[in-house]
């Protein structure tokens, strides 16, 4: 009592004393254990998660050079494939522009005739019919036929 103080601040007081018998209660026992093992529990899934995730890397690395292995050959079989059939960009290039040529130059410049005659048959038949259109069947299937002849000559002059 007096000028010094009889605790320092800094320094803990332990007390051990070996008569005193200590207690603790099962539900903290408990707790600690259950603690314990839940610590584990996430140090191991996060032990699997890892594994998991450098696996799934490795996996996705192996998938993505053999897919660039198959695009590589896939690519030059192609390629030589193009060279042995020629179908090069330049050949069907010539191609399409000497067809255009050969359409151009045989292409009729009008409708002929009797697809005239047989489009307008229809038209008056309509007109005549309006409230019965489908009575203009006749009309129409020989419009039809007239038009898939003329394509058929066509395309036969153009082959």
């Amino acid at each position: 009592m007096g000028t010094t103080q009889s605790k320092t601040a800094g320094e803990p007081v332990i007390i051990y004393n070996q008569s005193v018998p200590l207690q603790f209660s099962q539900g903290l026992v408990d707790s600690l254990e259950t603690q314990k093992k839940s610590s584990e529990n996430n140090v191991r899934s996060e032990d699997v998660e890892e594994q998991v995730r450098k696996r799934v890397a490795e996996e996705l690395e192996r998938v993505k050079s053999q897919q660039g292995e198959v695009d590589q050959k896939s690519y030059s079989e192609l390629a030589k494939s193009n060279i042995e059939k020629d179908h090069n960009s330049v050949a069907i290039g010539t191609d399409i522009e000497n067809m255009i040529q050969r359409i151009q130059r045989a292409s009729p410049k009008e409708v002929p005739a009797e697809i005239v005659e047989r489009q307008e048959a229809v038209v008056a038949c309509y007109k005549k019919n309006g409230s019965r259109p489908l009575d203009c069947w006749e009309e129409v299937e020989e419009f039809k036929e007239t038009v898939s002849k003329a394509q058929k000559r066509f395309v036969a002059a153009h082959q």
